[in-house]
């Protein structure tokens, strides 16, 4: 005898299947286009617009949690023998990189909660500069409004890469060095690494540790590589298939989103991006008085951007890559290690704990 299915768990899986399938479509576009976050953001709105149209989108919990894990994953890949080898090449600038963080984040966070007033540790999030697959993640698995933090870190990495380069003029001096070729996770690591993530998620989910999913993979992904059990970077089309699955996941909370507030979002992000952009501008300053470093190559390493984005910049205009590399590598760690921490205490804070 056949088995019956239950017409809730058909349309449970239909409605998943559209889902991904606007994701994956939005993300390859976008892949294709050359746009900035392609992967996720053009999953964020191809699934978002899904949404609207239907008043539906659905991602189920595994794939949720394999979303995050290979997040959690491909960060976790950054790290290799050398990498605090090479952080501490450049303490000076890298405090500089980590400083500038705190002051945008609590900066932008102001403007958020005092002129919109949204709540703080969805203001903070929302602050927090580069790094947004990461934090788009990590408000997934904390149960912050991820459709107005996606919708604010999208922004924040356009207006970066479409406008810095306007900004930033050609250091002439700069070193014209050239990244090594990154080497590769093979295939067949790839299942090690991501059942090592998801036991050292479980694991710190499972102590109350909040965000534990994410930071567990990344930790767990961090020292395989660090102590050479996996022998690179994880590879483009992993980290992209991860980004569409988590853009998918996010577009999916549109349904039923307050469209009244894309205005609001809109002008916060413009106020939040013009104070951020001061702040850089005036570390960028002290980093060539201090260091001796070029006010392009400064600004470009202290960009609240992504490593990736920054990193391809850097490169399209003549900076030094490696000390942009070095100090994006630097806040990228300080910000993923302390984040969950953070908003976990502010949280409790809104909570009224």
């Amino acid at each position: 005898m056949s088995q019956i299915i239950h017409p809730d768990r058909r349309n449970n899986a239909r409605a998943a299947a559209q889902t991904l399938a606007a994701g994956a479509a939005g993300g390859l576009l976008f892949i294709a286009a050359g746009i900035p976050g392609g992967p996720l953001s053009g999953a964020v709105i191809a699934v978002a617009i899904l949404a609207g149209l239907s008043g539906s989108a659905a991602i189920p919990a595994p794939l949720r949690t394999l979303a995050i894990v290979a997040m959690g994953v491909a960060i976790g890949s950054a790290v290799g023998p050398g990498t605090f080898a090479n952080l501490a090449q450049y303490p000076g600038s890298v405090a500089l990189a980590c400083l500038s963080v705190v002051i945008v984040t609590l900066v932008s966070a102001a403007i958020w909660r005092w002129m919109f007033g949204w709540p703080l540790a969805l203001a903070v999030l929302s602050s927090v500069p580069g790094s947004s697959g990461y934090i788009v993640s990590l408000s997934m698995t904390m149960g912050a409004d991820a459709a107005r933090i996606a919708v604010v870190q999208m922004s924040r990495l356009i207006f970066l890469v479409t406008l810095l380069p306007f900004f930033v003029a050609r250091d002439s001096g700069a070193a014209q060095a050239h990244a090594p070729a990154l080497v590769l996770d093979p295939l067949s690591s790839l299942p090690g690494l991501l059942a090592a993530g998801y036991a050292g998620g479980a694991a710190l989910t499972r102590i109350g540790l909040s965000g534990g999913m994410m930071l567990g993979a990344i930790t767990a992904s961090g020292a395989m590589h660090y102590y050479g059990l996996a022998p690179g970077r994880s590879p483009a089309w992993f980290l992209d298939a991860g980004q569409i699955l988590l853009g998918s996941w996010v577009g999916s909370r549109f349904a039923g989103f307050d469209w009244k507030l894309f205005r609001q979002i809109c002008i916060g992000a413009v106020l939040t991006m013009a104070a951020s952009m001061a702040i850089i501008a005036v570390c960028a300053l002290l980093a060539g008085a201090l260091f001796g470093v070029g006010f392009g190559t400064a600004l470009i390493a202290y960009a609240p951007g992504g490593q990736d984005a920054m990193m391809v910049l850097a490169m399209a205009l003549g900076a030094d890559p490696i000390f942009v590399s070095v100090n994006h590598l630097s806040r990228y760690f300080f910000i993923n290690l302390s984040l969950p921490f953070v908003i976990a205490r502010l949280r409790r804070i809104d909570a009224g704990e």
